[in-house]
C-alpha cells in the first residue's frame, strides 16, 4: 500500500508538532526554508536519481543543427543521455570542444546526424540535418520547485520524513540546543542513507558479473531471423 505523501504544509505541521513551536516562535517562511535546505543537500549526493529520469521526442528541421533542448518537453533538463533516431541509430556524444575541432572551423557537411553535443542549454545535432528526423531523447531533468508550489516532494516517500527531521535539527541548533539539533540531523542522514543506496543500488534483475568473467552477447534485431 502506497504512504501518504507529505506536502510542504504538512511537513511544516510534523516540524511544529516536534518542537512544539508556533508561528511567533520560528517564522513558517524559515521552516520553508530549513525544507529547501534539507532537499537540496539530498539532490547534492546525486546526479543521475533515478526519479529524475524523463523522456521524450524532439523533431529536427532541415538545415538547422542547434536546439533548445528545453523546447521538446516541459521538464527542465540538466543533462541528455541518449539521443536514438528514428532508424534505431544512437547517436554518439561528443564533447563541445571536439565538435568545434570537428565542425565549426570548416563548412558543416549538411546530411543525416549522427553526433551530438551539449552547450548552454542547447542540443548540437552533426552533421547538421537535411531533413527532418525524429529522434528518442533520455535525460535527467533538474527538481522541480515543490516547495514553492506546496506540492508533494518531488522524490521518493522515503524523503518525506527525513525532511521533517533537518527542519528540526535547523531549529534547535538556532536555538543552540546542540545535542538535541545533532540527533536528528543523524536520524536525517541515517534516514537519507539508506534510502540513496536503496535508490541506487542494481535492480533485481540485472545480471551479476564477477571478477574475471564475461557478459554473454546480447541479441540485436539484426540477429532474429523468421
Amino acid at each position: 500500500m502506497a504512504q501518504t505523501r507529505l506536502t510542504r504544509d504538512d511537513i511544516v505541521t510534523r516540524v511544529r508538532e516536534v518542537t512544539e513551536l508556533d508561528s511567533t516562535d520560528v517564522p513558517t517562511n524559515i521552516i520553508q526554508m530549513y525544507i529547501r535546505d534539507g532537499y537540496n543537500r539530498i539532490i547534492d549526493l546525486e546526479r543521475r536519481w533515478t526519479f529524475l529520469e524523463t523522456k521524450f521526442t524532439m523533431t529536427t528541421t532541415a538545415m538547422v543543427g542547434e536546439y533548445e533542448i528545453n523546447d521538446f518537453t516541459t521538464d527542465d533538463i540538466r543533462e541528455v543521455i541518449s539521443v536514438v533516431d528514428d532508424e534505431g541509430t544512437r547517436l554518439e556524444f561528443i564533447s563541445y570542444d571536439e565538435a568545434e575541432d570537428l565542425f565549426l572551423d570548416v563548412t558543416t557537411p549538411i546530411k543525416r546526424p549522427i553526433m551530438y553535443s551539449m552547450w548552454a542549454g542547447k542540443l548540437y545535432l552533426f552533421p547538421t540535418p537535411n531533413d527532418t528526423y525524429t529522434a528518442t531523447i533520455r535525460a535527467y531533468r533538474y527538481p522541480e520547485d515543490w516547495v514553492t508550489a506546496n506540492g508533494t516532494v518531488d522524490g521518493p516517500a522515503t524523503f518525506d520524513i527525513p525532511l521533517v527531521y533537518y527542519a528540526v535539527s535547523r531549529i534547535y541548533q538556532s536555538q543552540e540546543e546542540l545535542q538535541t539539533a545533532a540527533r536528528y540531523e543523524q536520524s536525517f542522514s541515517d534516514a537519507i542513507s539508506m534510502a540513496r543506496r536503496d535508490l541506487t543500488r542494481p535492480p533485481s534483475n540485472a545480471p551479476v558479473v564477477f571478477a574475471g568473467g564475461s557478459r554473454k552477447r546480447l541479441l540485436r534485431g539484426s540477429d532474429w531471423t523468421y
